[in-house]
């Protein structure tokens, strides 16, 4: 009888162990928060500019979003060569834009953005994001003047177009 109590105690720890590995892969695998925000973020804007015609610059939540897309790309930001970095975050725009990017384009549109990311100085359009509440509409129209802020929203048109619009 004990014997077989040990058989059953260890087949329980096998089976218990092999979910928990299972678990941990299942997390692992699930994609950066950043990439989930991002995915958000453009579908959010793609949503906008499907209904209005166009990415309209001028309205301070168009501002707060590319914001919010320009802070959530600065992780991509030196990471290159850092194939784990930005495979987390192709699986989180998947995962954030509930499908509107695919898993085919995602690594696509993630290197556009990592593009974005090193290529242009967004420190400036994230920093509205600690200020959101404060922002008025003269100053989204005068950040949206800026380089930072249409460089994002001409990388945005062009994620639009990889984009399922299905």
């Amino acid at each position: 009888m004990k014997k077989v109590l040990s058989i059953i105690a260890s087949l329980t720890l096998v089976a218990v162990i092999a979910t928990s590995c299972s678990i941990a892969q299942s997390l692992a695998g699930l994609g950066s928060s950043n990439g989930i925000t991002a995915g958000k973020v453009l579908t959010s804007l793609l949503s906008q500019s499907q209904n209005t015609g166009k990415l309209d610059t001028s309205d301070l939540n168009t501002m707060i979003n590319l914001a919010t897309l320009a802070s959530s790309i600065q992780g991509l930001k030196g990471n290159v060569n850092n194939s784990n970095v930005f495979t987390d975050f192709a699986q989180g725009l998947v995962l954030g834009s509930n499908n509107k990017i695919s898993k085919a384009n995602s690594s696509t549109i993630t290197t556009i953005l990592a593009g974005l990311a090193n290529n242009v100085d967004l420190s400036s359009l994230a920093s509205v994001l600690t200020r959101s509440a404060e922002v008025t509409k003269e100053e989204a129209k005068a950040l949206a003047a800026t380089p930072e802020a249409a460089a994002t929203a001409s990388i945005a048109d062009s994620v639009f177009k990889l984009m399922n619009t299905k």
